[in-house]
């Protein structure tokens, strides 16, 4: 992963300065289990919030499958992570953060904090920076971290991605607060260039 990151057609520079700066955090998941996940987030969290000036990500792998699984199998996965976590997060549901994925001002919340999380898997055949080996890979990024990112920084790394897979720009990826935007679809694109439809397969406890 840091010799993907740090590599100089990685399109993201800001994850190339994160892994060179050491601004990355790994962790890894093993034979399906779960139950240490809560805590390294919460922990890495603190870590964050300690250094709130750096652009800290936590990147978690998950044992590569064998054989590989579908594109399903890996988004079900994904999902049911969120859902792990939820049902295991100590803290309330950020006050400031809607509870409905179809609001535009919605994002994942843990400990209290608004992250972006997004997915990597084999799976990915087109969308292929969203491919980085074997495993599916989930990584988080606290919201904060994205305050001081521009709108031109943005579109030069979304440009990037589209030189690099020869696909336009995949349709689902918005501004955050948007109000076309919906982050949840943007955690897992499709491979294709086609807006993902139905809802959002997470639902936060009552």
């Amino acid at each position: 992963m840091g010799k993907v990151v740090s590599d100089k057609n990685f399109p993201c520079h800001f994850g190339t300065i994160a892994e060179k700066k050491g601004d990355l955090r790994y962790f890894y998941i093993e034979n399906h289990d779960l139950s240490p996940l809560p805590n390294v987030l919460r922990e890495f969290l603190k870590l964050s919030r300690e250094n709130e000036h750096n652009k800290h990500a936590l990147v978690v792998f998950v044992q590569p499958e064998i054989p590989e699984q579908s594109f399903d199998y890996y988004e079900n996965y994904f999902w049911n992570i969120l859902k792990y976590l939820h049902e295991n997060d100590e803290k309330e549901w950020n006050a400031n953060i809607p509870t409905d994925p179809d609001d535009p001002l919605w994002e994942f919340c843990f400990d209290g904090e608004p992250i972006f999380v997004s997915a990597n898997m084999p799976a990915y055949k087109h969308r292929i920076t969203r491919n980085m080996g074997k495993s599916l890979i989930l990584i988080f990024q606290p919201r904060r971290i994205f305050a001081d990112i521009t709108p031109k920084a943005i579109d030069l790394i979304r440009s990037k991605v589209e030189s690099i897979e020869n696909l336009p720009i995949h349709p689902d990826l918005g501004r955050y607060g948007d109000e076309s935007n919906r982050e949840w679809k943007q955690y897992i694109i499709t491979d294709d260039n086609n807006p993902r439809k139905g809802v959002c397969p997470f639902h936060p406890k009552s």
